[in-house]
């Protein structure tokens, strides 16, 4: 009889698997219109306690940075990748057939992007000096923007408590590594983010929508994953209108700078990724085999295997948290996976932490207020916590440098000629930290993918009470 029953509990358990499954197929494997995304702006969050708070972390963090810019000007201030896009697009004037050829720049570097960004530095009536202001500005307001489209993305209505909530996490972020890398070395990750995030955070209805992932992608390759990431989550005009946006930015490059355009397409593209595979800050699974394997046998397939399964969990994760009405998990997914494939991800092309420390922060203190048990408060209000301290950029020395300049603590690590290649394992723990982090949040996205329940939307239910904080009052059975 105790047979019995457990063969019938063990067929239905492989009948309500099998149905799960053959649901899943069914809301992803279709080409039936999805829901239309509209972010639904019924959450609020408290002015009193966020619009101060905001103002004051923010004001703290721009003042200590632009301290520390001024008394250091000759290691925060040089802006050498920047110079290399400047100095690069100036070339086209000479003779535009050795732009992949030649070096750049304060530091001599290789220009890698495709025709389209030397055009955009072309163009710009900037000398160098209004260069550096306006890039640096640019990005500052970027990241402000994504921060502020990050909290919209999880429902939170246009008032005075976001627009507080948006600084504070802007201060923070800012000091946070990927973030000052990016400004130390003039970099345009931010932007390109920006364009990307606000691109997606548009209503579906929106006929423009994929115009700025076109547009990126036309600046640099990787952030065509989000044409994917919108073929996925069945939004083919927009992914159309990227792909259209990007040929765009192809052809025109070709019709203006033909000769630059063909040595790109048929010679140079990938350049770029055979140069310090192995550094210290390539935080991508590419760059941990190059430290591990070197360039072994074993060293690319393995690579290639790492690669695809990353992306079928990370792209089906990001497309199910779509489709289940998280649009903010789902496109941070996305972002954190092109990361993770990418033959090089630097340090500073890890500026989606600013996305991921809104929902890090939204989550947290969400649950924090359903928690029962003070140690499990506690946890919630330490994730947040660690994170940054883990990520942060500390005062640091670093060799060459007399002054403590903003670095986060991978550079305490042995690196340079090869002191890579021999880490004890603690070193290669955390000498990977950003792609072990970065597996983590892929593990915990399937996860919470698989569980969620369809819904309309990250919005709080219509007419949701709210606490002092001006968070949601968590209703029995919903998720944040």
């Amino acid at each position: 009889m105790r047979q019995d029953h457990r063969d019938a509990d063990t067929t239905d358990e492989a009948r309500r698997t099998a149905n799960t499954f053959d649901a899943l197929r069914r809301e992803v494997v279709t080409f039936a219109p999805r829901v239309a995304y509209r972010p639904k702006g019924e959450r609020s969050l408290g002015a009193r306690v966020w619009l101060p708070l905001g103002l004051v972390v923010v004001a703290v963090a721009a003042a200590t940075w632009v301290w520390t810019v001024r008394h250091h000007p000759e290691w925060l201030w040089r802006l050498i990748d920047l110079s290399v896009y400047d100095d690069a697009a100036d070339s086209l004037n000479r003779a535009q057939h050795r732009i992949y050829r030649d070096r750049f720049g304060a530091g001599h570097l290789p220009f890698i992007y495709p025709p389209f960004a030397a055009l955009v530095f072309y163009k710009l009536p900037f000398s160098f000096a209004m260069l550096k202001l306006v890039v640096t500005g640019l990005t500052l307001a970027c990241l402000l923007a994504v921060v502020w489209a990050s909290w919209g993305m999880l429902g939170y209505r246009r008032d005075w408590g976001r627009l507080g909530a948006t600084l504070a996490v802007a201060g923070v972020v800012l000091w946070l590594e990927p973030i000052q890398q990016t400004l130390l070395f003039g970099q345009v990750n931010v932007i390109l983010m920006a364009a990307v995030f606000l691109d997606l955070a548009l209503p579906d209805t929106r006929w423009w929508k994929g115009v700025g992932i076109g547009l990126a992608t036309g600046f640099k390759l990787t952030p065509g994953i989000f044409v994917v990431y919108l073929i996925l989550t069945r939004r083919f005009r927009a992914a159309a209108v990227a792909v259209a946006t990007f040929a765009a930015t192809v052809l025109g490059a070709w019709v203006l700078i033909p000769r630059a355009s063909k040595t790109y397409w048929t010679d140079a593209i990938g350049v770029g990724n055979q140069v310090g595979q192995d550094f210290i800050s390539n935080q991508s699974f590419n760059g941990m085999l190059r430290r591990v394997l070197d360039e072994g046998p074993a060293e690319k397939p393995l690579w290639l295997l790492l690669c695809a399964l990353t992306a079928v969990v990370g792209l089906g994760a990001a497309t199910l948290l779509s489709l289940r009405g998280r649009e903010l998990a789902g496109v941070v997914t996305c972002g954190i996976t092109g990361l993770l494939v990418s033959p090089i991800s630097w340090t500073h092309h890890w500026v989606w932490i600013a996305p991921v420390f809104v929902l890090i922060a939204h989550v947290s203190v969400t649950r924090y207020r359903t928690a029962k048990v003070a140690l499990v408060k506690a946890a919630w209000v330490a994730l947040p916590v660690v994170f940054t301290l883990l990520t942060f950029a500390w005062p640091m020395a670093m060799p060459g440098r007399p002054a403590l300049t903003p670095q986060g603590l991978l550079w305490k690590l042995p690196y340079a000629e090869r002191r890579e290649h021999h880490w004890n394992l603690p070193q290669f723990l955390a000498g990977n930290a950003y792609l072990f982090a970065g597996i983590a949040l892929i593990v915990i996205a399937a996860y919470t993918a698989l569980r969620s329940a369809p819904t309309q939307g990250d919005a709080a239910a219509p007419g949701a009470s709210t606490d002092k904080l001006g968070l949601p009052e968590p209703s029995r059975g919903s998720t944040p």
